[in-house]
């Protein structure tokens, strides 16, 4: 065999996927991936990152991805190192995030041999990931190495056109694995045949604009009053989607409901015409409300919201027409929708409005009625949070600290918000305003693991300061990913919420049970129980704890002022949350009550 084979088939390999589009690979310790390791660090194409948990380096790709819309490569070696990799591709699957997997394999005469770190690679990810390419072991034939080529173009651009997600490359490589220089004229000949190979370069691919059929979706905004387009999460790195839906709402004058993970909520350009509705989950979980402000037409864009209220209000009997945009699959957990239209959020709802400018909107007094219920039932349930947040106290409330937090983060700031309580609590305590806040977030499988480490990926490809927002438990569960939030370019302020654990199960039906058994809440709350002084040390990072309100605005100044990673720990009432909600639904119900 050809000394020098799988040196120059794993400079082809690295060097077609840095031509494909690949910019930055996350490297994971590892013997069997060296000759690819080596690869990537000699392409001058590719920016590399060196992690050694393959459970962080996944989030921290994930990270990458959510900001650029381009897929990152995960590189790690044979054996259960890949496995590590799982959970976030699964979030990545769920959210559509384009990820590369990259696996160093054992070749196939060490396969069910009891052979170390062999394992079966063989879609190892099952349906989580877009697609699957075995590579098998180098081959210096042309049509092979041609076929590596192909073999790459293809899987990146799987990875990002078309059902993005993540894909899984499995390369298998012997012995000897250091690169070795070509000495004799065989070599030699290999060694132009690549060169060759990735001068030309790989099939460049395109993906082309979704259409889907808005006749009827345009012919219901113009032939109904009470209309509401309701905004899920969308994509920090697509800002066409939002300036389309805010012209959609300022056309048909319908109220536009959306949650912090939509990129409307501070979006620093709004035309004056645009209702934008940033309480609604107050007021979707209102029984007096409902009746009301009840729409005969929904738009619902976007991921599936966060709101509890605005499940709870389809499944209470919606009767009318409701349209769900999702460029894929299929999304209609309730069943209640209508139509489906498969098109981008940009495209179907740039589409519509130039169906609506050629339309008469009828009922125009019915449709400004409703507007103003909407406009005045929004300000009556800021009213109630205001008056909450006003409310003399001892102790520091959650929805006070998460309210300060977001008033003082700086303009622009990329703002990752962590699941369970802080996102929801983002939506109930926080209005919009008119700044520049590029949100991300995990709603794919609304998981809270690897939270600090996709923080890190995101801030690793940002100058602004990147703060995350998560709660304790979230914190201690991605402790590991403390390590590669190193990486971050800009300032990346870590605010953990010290709650004394998951808060967010007192709110469910579980907690009734609690005060029969208080010791059984342990196993729900998981309080940490730790000093997060220590792992800031351990990294030599900047940590500040506060416990005032008054002490937040100049902890977040101070902590985005230069470059490096905080951590800054806020103490709150652990009860908090629970008292705060309750209060200030009992609130807008007696005020909603006033004005009927």
């Amino acid at each position: 065999m050809m000394p020098t084979l799988l040196t120059e088939w794993s400079r082809l390999l690295l060097g077609t996927l840095a031509r494909a589009g690949v910019e930055h690979v996350i490297l994971s310790p590892g013997s069997r991936s060296t000759p690819f390791t080596w690869a990537a660090l000699n392409e001058p194409l590719l920016h590399c990152h060196s992690v050694w948990d393959e459970r962080v380096a996944a989030f921290f790709a994930l990270g990458q991805a959510r900001v650029s819309g381009r897929p990152s490569l995960l590189l790690c070696t044979s054996g259960t190192a890949a496995a590590n990799y799982y959970p976030a591709l699964i979030e990545a699957s769920l959210s559509r995030v384009p990820l590369l997997v990259l696996t160093a394999d054992r070749p196939f005469e060490l396969q069910h041999a009891s052979a170390p770190q062999a394992i079966d690679q063989i879609k190892l990810f099952g349906d989580s990931t877009r697609a699957f390419f075995e590579l098998g072991t180098p081959d210096a034939t042309a049509s092979a190495l041609s076929g590596v080529v192909r073999s790459v173009a293809h899987a990146v651009h799987a990875a990002q056109h078309g059902d993005a997600g993540p894909v899984h490359l499995n390369a298998r490589a012997r012995k000897p694995l250091e690169p070795l220089a070509a000495e004799d004229a065989a070599s030699r000949g290999l060694r132009e045949a690549v060169d060759a190979l990735l001068e030309r370069g790989p099939t460049v691919t395109a993906q082309a604009t979704l259409h889907g059929d808005v006749t009827r979706l345009a012919r219901a905004c113009a032939d109904t009053a009470r209309g509401l387009i309701m905004v899920g999460p969308e994509p920090a790195h697509r800002p066409e989607a939002a300036r389309a839906l805010a012209r959609l709402a300022e056309i048909t004058g319908f109220p536009l409901l959306c949650e912090a993970t939509s990129q409307l909520r501070w979006l620093s350009e709004l035309a004056p015409g645009v209702l934008r509705i940033d309480a609604f989950e107050w007021l979707l979980g209102s029984p007096r409300l409902r009746e009301r402000l009840s729409p005969d037409l929904w738009l619902s864009f976007g991921g599936t919201p966060t709101s509890g209220g605005y499940e709870r209000w389809l499944n209470a009997g919606f009767t009318g027409q409701r349209f769900v945009i999702a460029e894929h699959g299929f999304p209609d957990p309730h069943g209640l929708a209508t139509e489906l239209v498969s098109s981008s959020t940009a495209t179907a709802a740039g589409d519509t409005v130039r169906h609506l400018q050629h339309a008469r909107l009828r009922h125009e007094g019915e449709r400004e009625r409703f507007r103003h219920a909407w406009r005045e039932a929004n300000r009556q349930a800021w009213v109630a949070v205001d008056k909450e947040l006003a409310r003399p106290s001892a102790l520091l409330s959650e929805a006070c600290a998460v309210r300060a937090v977001l008033d003082h983060l700086p303009d622009p700031c990329q703002l990752v918000i962590g699941n369970s309580l802080p996102i929801r609590e983002v939506d109930a305590y926080v209005p919009s305003s008119a700044r520049t806040l590029h949100v991300l977030s995990q709603r794919g499988a609304n998981g809270i693991d690897g939270l600090i480490s996709g923080a890190a990926g995101a801030s690793s490809l940002s100058r602004e300061a990147t703060v995350l927002l998560l709660g304790d438990v979230s914190f201690m569960h991605d402790l590991g990913g403390l390590a590669v939030a190193r990486e971050a370019s800009g300032p990346l302020v870590i605010v953990v919420i010290d709650n004394g654990g998951g808060r967010i199960f007192e709110q469910l039906p579980i907690s009734g049970k609690f005060e029969q058994q208080p010791d059984a809440s342990r196993f729900w709350l998981t309080p940490p129980r730790a000093e997060l002084s220590h792992a800031a040390a351990v990294f030599g990072f900047r940590y500040a704890k506060v416990s005032k309100l008054a002490g937040i605005a100049g902890a977040l100044r101070e902590a985005t002022r230069e470059p490096g990673v905080t951590v800054l720990q806020i103490t709150v009432d652990g009860g908090s949350a629970r008292a705060s909600e309750q209060r200030v639904r009992a609130e807008l119900e007696a005020i909603s009550g006033v004005s009927e």
